[in-house]
């Protein structure tokens, strides 16, 4: 395998850390549909209140979130993406984040909605592959370290 250039390295590093955060906005939107652009077809996807439970396949992980209540909203702040390359195709990284829930039965204000009393911070252990249409996630386990 060719060595990759500081480019090459950089333009991966970019495009895998750019899944974090594609994979914050569908969830708070709920286009789960759009987990297609950003797992791979074979994905596996742990959440972090059941790490145990691996949910496998794109289809499966869309079904999970489909399923989930329409009305629970979520606001997902991640930071501190930090991506290793290991290969031409493959790679790894860990992220953190800081989620926000809501309902919709909560009024909508000038303020915004007010937020549920219990937030998580997290981090997600990620790995990815290089796929025909870029990278994806191969895999996405997701913890919880603290909550207020």
């Amino acid at each position: 395998m060719a060595e990759l250039s500081e480019t090459e390295r950089r333009n991966a590093e970019l495009a895998c850390q750019a899944l974090a955060v594609e994979y914050a906005e569908i969830v708070d939107t709920q286009d789960y549909a759009r987990f297609r652009e950003i797992f791979a077809e074979d994905a596996a996807f742990t959440r972090p209140m059941s790490p145990q439970e691996v949910i496998r396949g794109v289809d499966a992980i869309i079904a999970s979130f489909v399923s989930r209540p329409r009305n629970r909203l979520t606001h997902h702040i991640v930071s501190n993406c930090r991506v290793r390359i290991e290969s031409a195709d493959t790679a790894t990284g860990t992220c953190r984040v800081l989620l926000y829930t809501s309902d919709t039965s909560e009024p909508e204000t000038p303020e915004g909605r007010k937020a549920g009393g219990k937030q998580l911070m997290g981090t997600y252990q990620d790995r990815y592959v290089r796929t025909k249409n870029g990278w994806r996630f191969a895999e996405r386990r997701s913890g919880v370290q603290f909550h207020t």
